[in-house]
């Protein structure tokens, strides 16, 4: 049989200052006995003590001296201590104790469902409002907002006339295709970076990496991309994006109370490229009706198939890059990483072709028939 742990290492506090006085803690059936490194020796009967409510299972007494009333506290962070006190105190501090436990318990639980329920409102709430309010913001706004966000990348100032002619005449072909009047104008701009990326800010810029430029070997290529890029101009995907990032701010700020935290970030919100991260469902959107535009443009559906396998290809190859070539990647490319880069894998190419099979027999309008791209595209 295993003798009972009756003998502790503890911490008093006395309640005269919040200095903490070391010292050896001895339970017996009748009281807590405290010895003091010089020798000397407190008795705590249990009828005077009490479980601490702030803090569980400390133990408490109230003191009263020539100075008044104080509370000192006994801190033991052994965890056999408050099941040694339970089995040998009397029954009454006992059952204290005990309720003490199922009271933090039940609190513990409460606790978890509160958190469970704010990350649910933040979760959920920011979507809501985001979808309700952002055909309420108008197209001004959207551009005030994509031109200072355009105003922080290193845009090329002098592209290749011949590739932006190219670029902004298959905007112009495939806003022609557009259902109705839209009311952006659609502008094309150049990123000197290699990755093979592009992006879709509010108000209608589009910017396309070098590295897709590169990677793409026709205008019908390019063609997929803008399309998609298209959409979420239209579909005001970013606009979204941000206004959830708002909301989600303000919803933070009410849990935890700092509302000057988030007007500060309510102010800098312009500035502040993450927001503009999309959602799989934005993207799996953008795939679908870009698909739609491209067909009722009368353009060849096979080279937006042909340019995400490709995007595919090259996020797999990110993947497998040796650590220290990542790392190198990442530091090269260190703000691009704000933009979320386009789904990949089989199933949004199987989407993509799937939207087509109807058309495959289809005759399709080149873009630019005497057009050698291959030549003019920026060399690798």
């Amino acid at each position: 049989m295993v003798g009972r742990k009756l003998q502790f290492a503890g911490a008093l506090f006395d309640g005269k200052n919040s200095q903490k006085h070391f010292v050896n803690v001895e339970l017996t059936p009748q009281e807590i006995i405290l010895n003091r490194p010089g020798g000397d020796r407190d008795h705590w009967p249990f009828s005077d003590l009490s479980w601490s409510v702030n803090t569980p299972f400390n133990i408490e007494r109230l003191v009263k001296d020539e100075n008044g009333e104080r509370l000192e506290t006994l801190v033991v962070e052994d965890s056999d201590f408050y099941t040694s006190v339970l089995n040998i105190a009397p029954q009454n501090f006992a059952k204290q104790g005990k309720r003490l436990d199922f009271s933090w318990k039940l609190n513990g639980i409460l606790i978890l469902v509160l958190i469970l329920f704010a990350y649910g409102l933040i979760k959920t709430i920011p979507e809501l409002v985001a979808d309700r309010m952002v055909e309420k913001i108008p197209v001004e706004w959207e551009v005030t907002v994509g031109q200072t966000l355009l105003d922080l990348l290193p845009i090329d100032q002098e592209p290749d006339p011949g590739v932006i002619a190219i670029l902004q005449e298959t905007v112009e072909r495939l806003e022609k295709a557009v259902p109705g009047s839209q009311p952006y104008d659609l502008k094309v701009y150049i990123l000197p970076i290699d990755q093979v990326n592009a992006l879709a800010l509010p108000g209608g810029a589009i910017v396309i990496f070098e590295g897709l430029l590169k990677k793409a070997e026709s205008p019908e290529e390019l063609a997929g991309v803008l399309a998609h890029e298209i959409q979420h101009i239209l579909l005001r995907h970013s606009t979204r994006g941000i206004l959830r990032h708002t909301a989600k701010g303000f919803l933070t700020a009410f849990f935890l109370g700092d509302v000057n935290a988030v007007m500060e970030g309510v102010v800098q919100l312009a500035s502040e490229l993450e927001t503009l991260g999309l959602s799989r469902e934005m993207e799996e959107e953008a795939d679908q009706k870009g698909m739609d535009l491209i067909l009722s443009a009368n353009i060849d559906p096979r080279g937006m198939i042909r340019i995400f396998e490709k995007l595919t290809e090259e996020q797999s190859l990110q993947k497998e890059l040796p650590d220290r070539k990542k790392i190198v990647e990442e530091e090269k490319q260190k703000f691009t990483s704000y933009f979320s880069t386009h789904p990949s894998g089989s199933n949004r190419m199987a989407q993509l072709k799937a939207q087509v099979q109807t058309d495959k027999n289809k005759t399709w309008t080149p873009l630019f028939p005497h057009l050698n791209w291959n030549k003019i595209k920026p060399e690798n």
